[in-house]
Formats: structure tokens, sequence, C-alpha cells
């Protein structure tokens, strides 16, 4: 024991500061093929104010641009440099570490940014986490794509069309996996330590509702609240009117159109209920109430799945609905916490300003900025799921007696899949070497007792898959399917 505890003193092993679930550190949606929602994290609650005017510069600026056009040694390396000067001034001017949600966005950005809430792209039709340089699917869409062509939650995109991505930005993956609508693509892809070569048809992927029926109760789950997502709920519902029980899943959701949520809330609440309230610079406030033109009376209960990128208008709905609805209630982790609402301003050449022009309160008027919604059921996912998986270089291997933050990692994610893992503090003790072999066992590796690169990356990629299919390991889902069928709330 005295040595362990001195390995791990050499080591200082840190505890990890939890994370979203999936351990992500990029979420990518490939479906054009790759958008960060949450880069646009901020601008999530928007509101329908739009004004267009020409763009018009300084004295100052117009010289600053004459003198980088002219004397930039780097300048001949864009392809449109007026362009680039002109948008950097705006990031420049926006820029507020006290407001991180007021933004410029260029034509392309805001193009992207709209789409991604919409969920209306050309693409292939998944969601992946660039993690330690691997492109790893975490979610196949319905009917998209990919589903069609058989990608599955696990996956590691290795290449695209024969150009290797691992270690690539996002921004240049998406520049490989872009392309019209029925033009093919074919993806290298790693699969549990094989390797496969799939191709998949590109197409329209439409969707920011993903429902399903889970141990008899209906799961609606809002993956943004987009120009369709009304309509969409509508759909699902309208199969589900004889049911009195209903889960809405707002985790990672992180946000959208007011009006979206508008209508939305409207589908579990009174005629004419209040959703929200919007306080301005000038001191005004503005009531915003439900849009719906249907209900859904039935929904005697509603539990609502949150975690901590559940934000901005995905907030919205949870406050209207704990305050509006007669039995709804939260499970899961405390929400994001953004508490504020853009307008936007649209330019003459595409362009946009975001500004944030007001906090946005609950019905009974509560602001839940920088603090979040405290879950009334709180439950955690695995620990595993919370964490930040760093990269893992080729020349590194650990065995018995070996202690390290790798080793940790591997220990928490072997405890989620089921081995039987009798310590999780970084220290490569025998239970570990046990559990480590025999999932090399299983999956056609040498049982060697090393954890190496390809060891570390196939373990992550299982759980990843495991996340993203076995509902059953989904304690919050599962929580939230017990509380709601004892009517304990």
């Amino acid at each position: 024991m005295e040595e362990n505890n001195e390995l791990k003193k050499r080591y200082e092993i840190k505890p990890q500061k939890k994370r979203h679930p999936l351990f992500i550190v990029g979420i990518i949606t490939l479906v054009v093929v790759s958008l960060v929602i949450g880069t646009f994290l901020g601008a999530s609650l928007v509101s329908g104010r739009f004004i267009t005017t020409d763009l018009e510069f300084d004295e100052k600026s117009a010289l600053i641009r004459s003198y980088m056009e002219e004397y930039w040694l780097y300048g001949d390396e864009y392809e449109d440099l007026d362009t680039t000067l002109s948008d950097n001034s705006y990031y420049g001017m926006t820029g507020f570490i006290e407001d991180p949600y007021t933004t410029y966005q260029s034509a392309s950005e805001l193009e992207e940014f709209s789409s991604s809430i919409n969920m209306n792209f050309v693409g292939i039709g998944v969601t992946y986490t660039v993690e330690n340089g691997q492109p790893t699917i975490i979610k196949v869409y319905n009917d998209s794509p990919a589903s069609k062509a058989g990608l599955e939650p696990g996956d590691i995109i290795e290449s695209v069309d024969g150009t290797n991505v691992v270690g690539m930005t996002s921004d240049e993956i998406k520049e490989l996996v872009v392309g019209e609508e029925g033009t093919i693509t074919a993806l290298g892809i790693k699969r549990q330590g094989e390797h496969l070569n799939i191709e998949v048809t590109r197409g329209k992927v439409e969707s920011t509702v993903y429902g399903y029926e889970y141990e008899g109760i209906p799961v609606l789950e809002l993956i943004s609240f987009g120009e369709t997502s009304y309509d969409e709920c509508v759909n699902f519902l309208n199969g589900y009117k004889d049911a009195d029980k209903l889960i809405i899943d707002l985790r990672d959701n992180t946000g959208g159109y007011q009006s979206a949520v508008l209508g939305i809330a409207g589908l579990f609440l009174d005629e004419d209920s209040l959703v929200m309230r919007a306080v301005y610079k000038d001191g005004h406030e503005e009531l915003s109430y439900e849009t719906a033109d249907v209900r859904f009376e039935n929904f005697k209960e509603i539990a609502i799945l949150t975690n901590g990128e559940t934000a901005s208008a995905a907030e919205v709905l949870v406050m209207a609905l704990k305050e509006g609805h007669p039995d709804a209630y939260t499970v899961g982790d405390t929400t994001y916490g953004k508490g504020v609402m853009q307008s936007t301003f649209t330019f003459s050449d595409g362009s946009a300003l975001k500004i944030t022009t007001a906090r946005w309160l609950s019905p009974e008027g509560k602001w839940i900025n920088e603090v979040g919604i405290t879950p009334d059921y709180p439950v955690s996912l695995h620990d595993a799921l919370y964490q930040a998986y760093p990269h893992f270089s080729e020349d590194e291997s650990f065995t018995l007696d070996d202690a390290g933050q790798y080793i940790e990692l591997m220990e928490m994610a072997l405890d989620y899949l089921d081995y039987d893992v009798e310590r999780q503090d970084g220290y490569f003790d025998e239970s570990f070497l046990n559990a480590l072999n025999a999932y090399k066992s299983e999956h056609g590796f040498k049982a060697d007792g090393i954890l190496d690169k390809t060891t570390y990356e196939t373990i992550i990629s299982s759980v990843t898959k495991v996340k993203g299919i076995d509902k059953s390991k989904d304690t919050q889902l599962n929580e939230a399917i017990k509380i709601i069928k004892e009517g304990a709330a």
C-alpha cells in the first residue's frame, strides 16, 4: 500500500472536473458535416428582431486596412483578404469578457448557425465528438443517410474519401465531407478494432426531435428549438393521445428560437399561459404567452431530463412547465444557467450582429442566470461519462503497478462497461489487470496486460457505443421511468 501511495504521489493524480455527458470536448453535428451548436450557445435564445443596414468604416479602420493589404507578409495566403479583415475587425468590436453571447457573425457563420438550430442540412446525419484526435460518432439520426449506410455509435472516422482525418480540426473534416445531395462520400471507419469502408450517400437531414417509447412511456427528445420543432413535436405526440405520462429529454439542448419555445410550451399548458418575461435595457418588460393551436392535456405528469448543457431556450421551457403545469418536474443534473437573450441585426452582405438585449425571467419572475435550474430529482450518470480523455501517445504504455491519469480513466470506463474493477484511483492493480485482459480478449486483442494507445482508444469507443445504444445504462432516464411509473412526484 505504501508503494501504491508513492506511485500516486509521483504522478499527482488529480480529481477530474465534471464535464457534460459523453466526455465531449467538442460536439460536432456531421450533417453538413460538422457544426458546433455549442459554439453559439450564447445566442441560443434568439428573438425575431431584424434590422438591415449598409456597412461603413471610419477613417482609422480604412487606413489600417490599406496598410494590411499593402504590407502584411501573409496577406496573399487569403483568398478574400478584404472580407477577412472586415470580419476580424467586427469580431474585435463585439468581443467582451463580461458578455460572451454578444457576437458578430459572418454570412457563412450565420448560415451555419441557423442550420444548426433548424437541423436542416444536406449531409450524412450523425453527431460525433473529436476526442483524443479521434472523430467518434455518438449518435446516428433515425432514417438518415448514415443510418441507412450502417454507421453506428462508437464508430471512429479515420478517413474521408481516402484522406486521413485523425488529428484534423472539425472545419478541416467538414470541408472533406460536405457535398451535393445524392453524391457519395467514402468513410474509413474503425469499429471495435476492425477497419471498415462504408459509403454514404449525402441527403437531407431535417430533424430537431427524436421521439421513441421506452418501458411503455413516450420519450420526446428535443435536440434544439428550430423552425420545424413545433410541428415535429405535434406529429410525435399525436401517436400518444391515450398516454397520461411523458418524458421530455432536454439534455444537451442548447436552445434555439423563442417562437419555437412559445409554441411547444403551449402544447402542455393552458391557453394564454405566460411562458417567459423579458426585461430590457430601459427597464420595460415584455410578456410572452404560449402560441400553440393544439393541446395535449392527456399528459397529466411530465418528467424533464436535464444536464449541464441544457441551456437558454431549453431552460425557458423547463421553467414554464415547472411553474405552469400541475405535475412537471426535473430529473438529472443542474442546467447551464443562461438567463439572457439576444436580438439579431442582419446586414446587407448576409452577416449579422447578435446583441444581448434582455434578461429573461420565468413566469413567476425567477432569474436563473449563472445559477441554472437545480433538478427536483438529482441523478448523475456514470463518472466515465463526465470525463475528458486526453491524447495517448504511440510510445506510451502501462502495466501492473503503474499509476497515472490514463489508468484512472480506463478504470472508470471498464467499470461503466461492467467489468470488475476494484479501484478507480489511477493505480494499475490486479483487478484492473484482469478486467483489461478480459476486455482485450473479448475484442480480439492479445491479453498481455498492457494498456496501450490502441486499447485505450478502443475502450473509449466502446463507452461511446454503449452510451449511444444501451438505454439501460442511462441512469437519468431510468430514474425518470421509475419515478413516473410510481407516481412519486
